[in-house]
């Protein structure tokens, strides 16, 4: 007990002469919470650089769409009104299920061409009559060049005929010619009658041979009249099949079918009675396909950076996800497929367009049932990987992802500098924009 309190009268004495010297050993003394948490930070700080340095991180390139279909075929069709009508009946229903070749509606055409009720009927009799008389005048061309080959042949009998009468009356001449040397054996008048007969029969084998020449340019003259009139009753009848087809065509217009296997999704509001305008679409359908694909959009500067082939993590609309971009792995409810199109212009708003297909052999996307063209959908191209530390780097300094270049050639090494603007390999080096 004395120790005691000559411990408290020491330490009071102490405190009264040197009051300066305690309160400066307090200050200049680091509490132990401070130390710890200096600790901490400096741990905390060695972790983070390890981790910036070496955990890899997956690049991504993100975009935004709609569900759709690979195949132009198994997209939504719209059908539309060929002829200017009214509409008659309407054979479907929304949500009706339809067979290609089904009739979904019925048009009368009110074109003042086809006001006529018998329009068909009177022009197949038309087109009847006007076969019958282009036969007729066919026929009659084709008889008309017969019997100009017919005067021909007869032409070329009396030249002929002709022809041996002018050699006759030429020895007739040469032998009057010979026995009138001798005065004694024949008559002047003789000799005379010999040559007027080799004149006169020259003169007609001259004759008949321009009668062959003017009953050849008869014959090639009907020869070309005949091919004109069958020229002209072909025009003449195709003409006449061209209305008949044109009538049957239009009035068969007025009848419209389903193009393909579908769904009635969408109907204009037109009733019995009303008019439509050619080419003012009646209705909407949906084709029952398996076929399925998504369109996303992303920027100029994300399209130059993706090729075909690259793997795109999706988010549909409607289905629970959650998507960790630079670790796809542990991803939730993602589904996956691959570009198939990268589109070569933009949508005019300066974004692209890509077309991608489920992938084989991953995860198989929900039927059309449940996932329904139109659907909204998030994409996540999958780039390059990369260390944590180099992507928040760029992402900080506002660079694009790692844009893909040729492979390094051992024969040419400066070849490794040029960019390659398709599929990099996986032994390709990569630098940063």
């Amino acid at each position: 007990m004395r120790n005691l309190r000559h411990r408290e009268l020491w330490e009071n004495i102490s405190s009264t002469i040197h009051p300066v010297r305690s309160t400066s050993f307090r200050l200049t003394t680091t509490p132990h919470l401070h130390r710890w948490l200096v600790g901490l930070i400096a741990i905390v700080l060695v972790i983070t650089t390890v981790f910036l340095g070496f955990v890899p991180w997956q690049q991504t390139v993100i975009g935004s769409g709609q569900v759709t279909s690979f195949a132009p075929d198994a997209r939504p069709q719209t059908i539309e009104s060929a002829i200017s009508g009214r509409v008659v009946k309407w054979y479907v229903n929304e949500g009706v299920r339809v067979r290609k070749g089904d009739t979904l509606v019925i048009l009368s055409d009110i074109g003042t061409s086809f006001f006529d009720r018998q329009l068909l009927d009177r022009l197949s009799t038309l087109r009847d009559q006007t076969v019958a008389g282009q036969d007729q005048a066919i026929e009659a061309a084709m008889q008309r060049r017969r019997q100009a080959e017919q005067r021909y042949n007869q032409s070329v009998a009396r030249f002929d005929n002709a022809v041996v009468q002018a050699s006759t009356a030429r020895i007739r001449f040469q032998r009057a010619d010979t026995l009138f040397r001798q005065d004694e054996l024949f008559s002047r008048r003789q000799y005379e009658t010999a040559q007027l007969d080799l004149q006169k029969a020259i003169a007609d084998s001259v004759s008949a041979a321009a009668a062959v020449l003017a009953a050849m340019q008869d014959v090639e003259t009907l020869r070309a009249d005949e091919l004109r009139t069958v020229n002209s009753a072909s025009v003449a009848v195709q003409e006449v099949d061209v209305r008949l087809a044109n009538a049957t065509g239009r009035i068969g217009a007025g009848t419209v079918l389903a193009p393909i296997d579908g769904t009635v999704v969408r109907i204009n509001r037109f009733g019995s009675g009303q008019t439509v305008k050619e080419g003012e679409q009646l209705a909407v359908i949906v084709p029952t396909t398996d076929d399925q694909a998504a369109e996303i959009y992303v920027s100029g500067m994300d399209a130059a950076i993706v090729e075909p082939g690259r793997r795109v993590s999706l988010q549909f609309a409607g289905f629970p996800a959650f998507m960790f971009s630079g670790w796809a792995n542990i991803s939730v409810g993602i589904f996956h497929g691959r570009i198939k199109v990268i589109d070569a212009v933009d949508d005019g708003t300066g974004r692209f367009r890509l077309l991608v297909v489920p992938e084989d052999g991953g995860r198989r996307w929900p039927d059309q049932r449940f996932l329904r063209q139109g659907t909204a959908v998030t994409g996540w191209v999958m780039l390059e990987e990369v260390v944590l530390g180099y992507e928040i780097w760029r992402r900080v300094m506002g660079f694009p992802p790692e844009f893909p270049v040729a492979p390094v050639s051992t024969s040419n090494p400066s070849a490794s500098g040029k960019v390659n603007t398709g599929q990099s390999g996986s032994s390709g080096t990569k630098e940063g924009l």
